[in-house]
Order: C-alpha cells, then sequence, then structure tokens
C-alpha cells in the first residue's frame, strides 16, 4: 500500500510539474521548484527536464535582479528568486553522488548566462544574487569531485572566454588545477582569470609555482625552440595586464633568477629578441613592470647591471622615469612604496654596495623621501649612525641636497617656509639618531657574548659623532656646494641640548654600564668626540639664533663634568686635548653670556673642592666624621687608652698617668709633628694649573678677567667661610679676633690651606686687580691665625717643622697680598724681609704695618684706577703709607742693618726723597 500510494504521489507531482512548466509563470515558480525538488529527490529519471526547468529559473532572476527597476511594479516578480533561494542549498546537499551532475550543468548554465549577457560588465553580473547562488553551488560540487573530474569541469570552463571571471572565482577552490590552465588562455583571458584569484590570498603560492615551471621548462636547453621563443614575451605581456602574475613572478625574484638562470635567460634572449613574439617587450614595457615591481626587482638589476650593457641601460631609464613620474604628486608609484617599506634592505645595501649601487640606491632614497618625510628623516638617522667611510657620508649629502631640491624648487612661492619645514626634517633626523645611538649602546651585542670583541670597536654613540664632526668639517671648509646653507650645522645646533645631556651622561661616573654592551666599553673617546662636536658649533649667535638659556646651562654643566673627567686620563696627550677643547668650550659659552660664566666658575670650584679634591693634592674641606682613616685595634683607640688612667695605682710618667692626646680617627699625635697629612699641598701641580686655564677660559679681555677674578673672590669667600658673618672688606681691630672670631679664622685658614685649589684661584684673583679686594675675609683669616701662631711659638721653636709651615704661609699671604697690590711699597716688600725675622720680630711686623695698615685703609676696589686699557691698578704716588705703619720695619732693619741693610735703600730711600 506504501508503496502503491509512493507511486501516486510521484505520478501526481510528475504530472503537476509538466503541466506547470508548460504554463510556467513567476507566480508559479517557487511551487514547481519544490515540486522539481522532490522529483530529484524521488525520481532520477526526471533529472534532466527538472535541471532544464531550474536553468530557466535561473535566467528569470537574473533577468530580474538586473532590471529590478523594471518589475517593481510587479510584487510578483520575486518568485524566481525565491526559487533560486530554494534551488541552492538543495542541491548542495544532495551529495558526492550527485556532483558529477550537479557541477557540468553549473558550469554549462554559467557560461549560458555569460554569453547571453555578455554586453553586462562582469562586475555588475557577479553582483546580482542568482550568479553568485550558481558560483557557490559550483564551488561546492567540484570539492566533491575526483581530481580528473575536477580537471574536465575546469577545462570546459576555460573553453568560454566570456566565463573566465567565472573561471578565476570557481578556482579558489582548486587554485593549483585553474592556474597553470589559465597560462594556456590568451593574456587576457588569462588577466581575468587571474584578475579573480587575485583576490584569494592562497592562490598566489600556486600562481607562483605554475609561472615559475611554465619560465623553467622555457628555457631548458632542450625546450622547442617555437615554445622557448613565445614563453618569456607571453610572462611579461600577462605581467603588464595582471597584478598578482607581477607579484607572483616578482616574489623571491633572487631565488628564482640565479646567476646561472640569468645565464640563460641572456642567451635566449639574445637568440630570440628579434622574433615576431619579442616586439612588445622593449625599454619602455620593462621598465613599465618594473615601476609597479617590488623594489627587490631594483636591486637584482643593480646587481646585474655590471655585467650587462643592457640592465645599466634599463637601469638608468628606469631612474630617469622615477623622477619624471615622482613630480606628480598625484601619482603612487608602487616601487617607491616597496622601497619605503623595504627602506631597512635598501638603506643597508646603500652601506656596503658598489659605486653603481650606492649612487642609484642614494637617487630612490631621494625620492622616497620626497613623497615620505618620515622615510627622509629614518635615512639621516640610519645614515648617521651606520656610516663608516667619507663615500657613505657623501651619499648622505647627496640625499639631503637632492631631497632639498625636490622640496624646495626655485620657484616656489614660499620658499622661506619650505626652507624651514626640510631644516626641521634634518634637525628630527640628527635628533633621532642621537636618540638611537645611545639605545643602541645598551643593547647586548653577541660579540661581546662570542669574546670575539675588535679591537678598535667604538661606541655607537663614538661612530655618530664622527660622522657628524666630518660633515661639519665639510660645511666650514666652504668646498661643499651643498653644505654652503649649513643643513648639519643648523641642525646639530639646535640639538645642542641633547648633545650637553649625552655628554654629561658619558663622563658622569655614576654611569651604569650593563655588560655585553658598548656601554661597557672605555667612554672617554666617546666623551672626547661629543665634546669635539659641541667645539665646531657655532654657540655665538651671529650664523644662527643663539642658544637659549637652557641649552646653555646644560652644555656648561656637561663640559665641566667633562673637564674632570680629563683630568683623570692616563695618556698625557690625551688629557691635554680634552681640557683644551673643554677650555675652548667654556669660551665661547662664556664671552656672550654671564649666567653662563657664573655657572661654569661655580661648578669648576665647587667640583674641584669638594668632590674632585684628590686630583689635586688636596684635603678635604670638610672633616671626615662618619668614618675612620683605617681600622684602629681597641688598645689603639684615644677612648681605650684615656680609660685606663685612674683604675689602678699611677706611676709617674706612665702611660696611665698622662692623657693621651690625639686626633679622634687618627690616633696619638706623633710627637715629631711630621704628618705628611698636615702638610701644606704645592699649587704648582699639572691638574692646578689646568684647572686655573679652564678658570681663565671664562673669562675675555680685561673686563671680563676682572669680573671672572672677581666672581671668584666671592665664590673662594662663600664656599670656604663657615658663616655669613664676618665677611666684609673692613679689617677689624687684632683684638677683636682673639677675643670673638679666632675659632672662625682658624677654619678658614686650615680650609684654604688644605686646598690647593683655593689657594691658586686666590693667586689667579690677586693677578686680576682689583678681585683680590673681595676675598679680603681669607686674607684676614690667614694673617689673624699667623699673629696668634707665631705669637705662641716666639723663639722657643724657631726650627720646628710647625715653624716652617707657618713661615710658608706667611710667605704665600705676603705675595698674593703683594700681587694685589694691597700692600703699597714700602709694604710690598716685607715678602722679601720676612725670611730673616725672628717670631717676636713677625709679630710685630704683621701687627703694626700689615694689620694696622689694612685695618685703616680698607682693601677695595674704589682704591684702584682704570687706565685707557681696561688694567685697574693703585698709584705708587699717591699711595704711600703714613710712617705709623713703616718705622717697625725701619727699626727691625736699622736694628740689624749688618744683614737686613741692602733692603733699607730700596724700601726707604726713594720714600725720604719724596717726603722731602
Amino acid at each position: 500500500m506504501n508503496s502503491q500510494s509512493k507511486s501516486t504521489s510521484l505520478s501526481s507531482d510528475l504530472n503537476n510539474f509538466i503541466y506547470g512548466v508548460s504554463r510556467r509563470s513567476s507566480q508559479n515558480a517557487p511551487e514547481l521548484t519544490k515540486i522539481g525538488i522532490n522529483l530529484l529527490k524521488n525520481f532520477p529519471a526526471a533529472r534532466d527536464a527538472v535541471l532544464e526547468y531550474f536553468a530557466m529559473v535561473f535566467h528569470d532572476a537574473v533577468n530580474v535582479s538586473l532590471n529590478q527597476s523594471d518589475y517593481e511594479a510587479d510584487i510578483n516578480t520575486n518568485g524566481s528568486l525565491e526559487s533560486v533561494s530554494m534551488i541552492g542549498p538543495e542541491l548542495c546537499s544532495l551529495g558526492q553522488s550527485w556532483a558529477p551532475f550537479i557541477a557540468p550543468w553549473c558550469i554549462s548554465l554559467i557560461m549560458d548566462i555569460a554569453t547571453k549577457k555578455s554586453n553586462i560588465p562582469n562586475a555588475t553580473l557577479q553582483s546580482t544574487e542568482p550568479v553568485r547562488v550558481l558560483l557557490d553551488m559550483t564551488t561546492q560540487n567540484l570539492t566533491l569531485l575526483n581530481s580528473d573530474e575536477r580537471a574536465k569541469c575546469i577545462d570546459m570552463m576555460l573553453g568560454s572566454w566570456q566565463c573566465s571571471w567565472a573561471v578565476g572565482w570557481v578556482g579558489r577552490a582548486e587554485p593549483a588545477l585553474v592556474a597553470p590552465r589559465a597560462l594556456a588562455l590568451p593574456p587576457d583571458a588569462a588577466r581575468a582569470v587571474f584578475a579573480h584569484l587575485a583576490n584569494h590570498p592562497p592562490a598566489l603560492a600556486h600562481v607562483r609555482a605554475a609561472l615559475v615551471d611554465m619560465f623553467h621548462e622555457a628555457i631548458k636547453e632542450d625546450s622547442k625552440p617555437e615554445k622557448r621563443r613565445e614563453v618569456i614575451p607571453y610572462l611579461l605581456n600577462l605581467a603588464s595586464k595582471s597584478d598578482i602574475v607581477l607579484k607572483a613572478l616578482t616574489q623571491d625574484i633572487e631565488v628564482t633568477l640565479s646567476e646561472s638562470v640569468l645565464e640563460r635567460v641572456s642567451a635566449v634572449c639574445a637568440a630570440q629578441r628579434h622574433s615576431g613574439a619579442w616586439e612588445g617587450v622593449g625599454p619602455g614595457a620593462l621598465v613599465a613592470l618594473l615601476l609597479r615591481a617590488d623594489v627587490r626587482c631594483l636591486l637584482l638589476l643593480l646587481q646585474c647591471a655590471p655585467t650587462y650593457l643592457y640592465c645599466r641601460q634599463l637601469l638608468e631609464y628606469l631612474l630617469q622615469k622615477l623622477e619624471y613620474e615622482s613630480l606628480f604628486s598625484d601619482k603612487n608609484i608602487p616601487l617607491l612604496t616597496s622601497a619605503a617599506e623595504e627602506s631597512d634592505l635598501v638603506r643597508e645595501k646603500l652601506l656596503t654596495g658598489n659605486q653603481l649601487e650606492r649612487y642609484s640606491l642614494a637617487r630612490v632614497l631621494i625620492l622616497v623621501g620626497y613623497n615620505l618625510p618620515s622615510e627622509f628623516v629614518s635615512t639621516i638617522s640610519y645614515l648617521l649612525q651606520h656610516s663608516r667611510d667619507d663615500a657613505t657620508l657623501a651619499m648622505l649629502v647627496r640625499i639631503i641636497s637632492g631631497t632639498i631640491t625636490m622640496h624646495i624648487p626655485n620657484d616656489s612661492p614660499d620658499i622661506n617656509m619650505d626652507t624651514e619645514r626640510h631644516q626641521n626634517y634634518i634637525k628630527t633626523g640628527v635628533e633621532y639618531a642621537l636618540r638611537d645611538a645611545m639605545i643602541s649602546d645598551t643593547e647586548i651585542k653577541r660579540y661581546f657574548i662570542e669574546d670575539n670583541l675588535p679591537k678598535d670597536q667604538k661606541t655607537y654613540l663614538h661612530y655618530y659623532c664622527l660622522n657628524i664632526i666630518k660633515l661639519l668639517r665639510w660645511e666650514n671648509s666652504n668646498r661643499v656646494g651643498h653644505l654652503r646653507t649649513r643643513p648639519i650645522g643648523r641642525a646639530v645646533e639646535a640639538s645642542l641640548y641633547r648633545i650637553g645631556g649625552a655628554l654629561q651622561e658619558y663622563a658622569s661616573l655614576l654611569r651604569v654600564r650593563p655588560e655585553c654592551t658598548m656601554a661597557s666599553l672605555d667612554e672617554m673617546p666617546t666623551c672626547h668626540a661629543l665634546a669635539e662636536v659641541l667645539d665646531r658649533v657655532d654657540m655665538s649667535g651671529t650664523k644662527a639664533p643663539p642658544p637659549s638659556v637652557e641649552v646653555i646651562l646644560k652644555v656648561v654643566q656637561a663640559t665641566v663634568k667633562y673637564f674632570f673627567r680629563c683630568l683623570h686620563e692616563k695618556d698625557i696627550m690625551d688629557k691635554l686635548r680634552g681640557v683644551q677643547t673643554a677650555c675652548r668650550l667654556l669660551r665661547k659659552l662664556c664671552i656672550h653670556s654671564k649666567l653662563a660664566r657664573a655657572v661654569a666658575l661655580r661648578d669648576l670650584l665647587e667640583t674641584a673642592m669638594f668632590r674632585e679634591e684628590k686630583a689635586f693634592g688636596s684635603r678635604s674641606v670638610v672633616a671626615n666624621t662618619v668614618t675612620s682613616n683605617k681600622d684602629w685595634a681597641n688598645e689603639e683607640l684615644l677612648i681605650h687608652l684615656n680609660q685606663k688612667h685612674g683604675p689602678i695605682t699611677q706611676l709617674t710618667q706612665s702611660h696611665t698617668s698622662v692623657f693621651h692626646a690625639g686626633i679622634i680617627g687618627k690616633g696619638v699625635r706623633k710627637q715629631n709633628g711630621t704628618d705628611n697629612g698636615n702638610g701644606i699641598p704645592p699649587i704648582l701641580t699639572t691638574n692646578n694649573e689646568l684647572l686655573m686655564a679652564a678658570l681663565m677660559s671664562c673669562m675675555d679681555g680685561n673686563s671680563g678677567v676682572v669680573e671672572g677674578a672677581t666672581s671668584v673672590s666671592l665664590l673662594l669667600v662663600e664656599l670656604v667661610s663657615p658663616d655669613v658673618m664676618y665677611n666684609g672688606l673692613p679689617w677689624p681691630d687684632e683684638d677683636f679676633t682673639k677675643q670673638v672670631s679666632i675659632e672662625r679664622e682658624l677654619y678658614m685658614r686650615g680650609a684654604l690651606e688644605g686646598c690647593a685649589v683655593a689657594r691658586a684661584a686666590l693667586r689667579r684673583a690677586a693677578g686680576a686687580r682689583p678681585a683680590l679686594c673681595l676675598a679680603s675675609a681669607l686674607l684676614r683669616a690667614a694673617a689673624a691665625t699667623l699673629l696668634h701662631r707665631h705669637r705662641a711659638l716666639l723663639d722657643r721653636h724657631s726650627q720646628s717643622a710647625e715653624m716652617a709651615r707657618e713661615r710658608a704661609a706667611l710667605a704665600e699671604l705676603l705675595a698674593t697680598m703683594t700681587l694685589g697690590q694691597l700692600l703699597p711699597h714700602p709694604l710690598s716688600h716685607m715678602l722679601e724681609l720676612a725670611p730673616e725675622l725672628t717670631a717676636s720680630e713677625i709679630v710685630q711686623v704683621l701687627r703694626d704695618c700689615l694689620w694696622n695698615y689694612t685695618r685703616d685703609h680698607v682693601p677695595s676696589p674704589a682704591l684702584f684706577t682704570c687706565d685707557a686699557t681696561g688694567l685697574h691698578w693703585r698709584d705708587p704716588s699717591t699711595c704711600k703709607p703714613p710712617a705709623t705703619y713703616t718705622d717697625t720695619l725701619r727699626l727691625i732693619i736699622q736694628k740689624r742693618i749688618s744683614k737686613l741693610g741692602h733692603l733699607y735703600p730700596i724700601m726707604f730711600l726713594n720714600l725720604e726723597k719724596d717726603t722731602q
């Protein structure tokens, strides 16, 4: 009964289907479609009739989709579209057994639609819903076929040039089958196929494989001449029309065109280039292809240029075409875009290539930089870091000048704005190079780990500085026309703050030095190079705007730190060269800025007196109150020795009956008083003289020296004096120092004597009159303590080491005051008289002559007059001291006339004549 009812139902469906098709309309299309699908599933003999009806439905649906505006008034026109939406899923779900029938039917239907609608653009046809459903059915059923059946279906599609677009679409499922078969088509038809494959990225590998196989087959020595004659022109022609073919051909082109392949291609081209197939393959066509190709094609062309004359000619033609096309800003040149994307590869080749490669790539980088300023900046940064010879730096100059010429033509409407914008690009490149070089110095490098570091290895920052120095030297020579506008000099001047910061960082002793990095190398060569860069830059404001205050302070601080690092150089020539560079820098900075002078003088003195005192043989101004100089045993410490006083029976003059005097941290005081640590450090040392030269570099001209020396005097008082009281110019009564300020004077004299730098600076201030007047507090402290100690010693210890030190201090005080013209004639001759005087006589001379005179005649700048040359001095004819201040000297000489008589006429005869 069930089979009978089933056959009755099929018979009814078949009759309804035949009747409906004979009277088909858009109204009954969905119903007939359902009946047809049921017949396919249950009555296979009706397959051809049902599929034929489905084809008619697809044709109607395509017409409706293409002309929807004509059918909008009829609400039933969507019946065919509804039928299509039912047919697609049902035919795809029939399974593998139906695929051999469905796939060819779909392909035939596509070809039929494409032929009938050949006047419709392919893009419009593909966008219709029925065609998309049909293409999806074809693709899904093709995947269910075996390889031979798929190949037959694809060959069937390739037989119709109208449906090449369908081949490309369907070929996404089987690109390995489509790609080699598409190459058998004419170029236009193959282009249409590959154009659709291009939208499917996995297809590129199959297209490339097919192209490479075809190419290698053509250049085989045993291949047919006809085949060899046509393949290469065909591929070039196809590449000119299809982007995916061009991309596939140029991908890994350096692997495809090896040296042996190039030789074979050259032989084939030489033999067949006069044939008709090669007529369209000329220089113009090749250049047009290269303009759309990858930059690696250009690198391969550069590699072949030295060997093949045709490659050299083609290269020049290509570069000229590139330069011409770049003049049109609205044009997008793929070769330049690829060069920008592979800019690291291009720049690396610029460093290592031959002369032809360098010049050619420089021209390409000019064009890239013209279109992309960011790449121009990156190119400057890269070459400044990695250039190792003059030829590469010359390429950098060529790139800069070429980009300037393109950016700023002679007929530019606003040439100043264009020039400033381009200069900002160069400045940014210089700054980026500095930053990247410093970062590279902190990165771990392989040759440190492998322990094969070259002997002459330098830091990346050092190489950067050497390149900048070379470029600045070329600029200053005025022999390089492209550098006459000072592009590098202005860029470095704009980056002074960062360069000063780099010098300050590398000159710091506390700089972090990671292992296995360039930072672990000796930093002083890099510091010397940075200092030379700063030395070659114009900071006077004559060629460019003067640096800002912030920049000046940064460079001054960096220069001072660099100066003190140079003092620790072991090689004397490196040391002197570094100090000379630092002095030149200080002179350039201070000559136009009093603020720079003030900061430089303070930093130099503070560092020399409190942080680098050992380099000058000085003792620390501030005593060590934290740790002792050495580890002491308990029986050697003063506290333990003195604790033994009292508890046991005391013996006369035993170690338990007396206290042990000494200095905490240094043990028991030595009896002979010959402690080397208490000696007066000499001031005539190499480092001291170099420091004085640095101080004098901060002063220029007579007025500058006076102002600078005045600042030095004030700084010495500020740094040595423990407080702000009693630092004025007047000298009080001698009794005041004994009763009120003697401890303060002793501290100041101890600090001054222990610091060779302070004494040498005081001597320099004395030579720049009247600067010494402002250091009156230091002179007064020395005089007061000398009076006190000589009064205490008198004649009992005339031969002691302590007395010798006091006499040396007295001689230095008198020499300094005499040099500063604070002691007029004949008081200025006390220096010659002092070595022959006893302690009591020294006390009398200091009190009656020196102290009383300076008390009554306050050392003041007002005592000095300025002459026409700008020198300050005291006129001896107007500053003769009264007899009150010279009688003591006269009496002492008369008393010891036999020994000191030769000084009497020098000191007093002329004075007596003048008084008469």
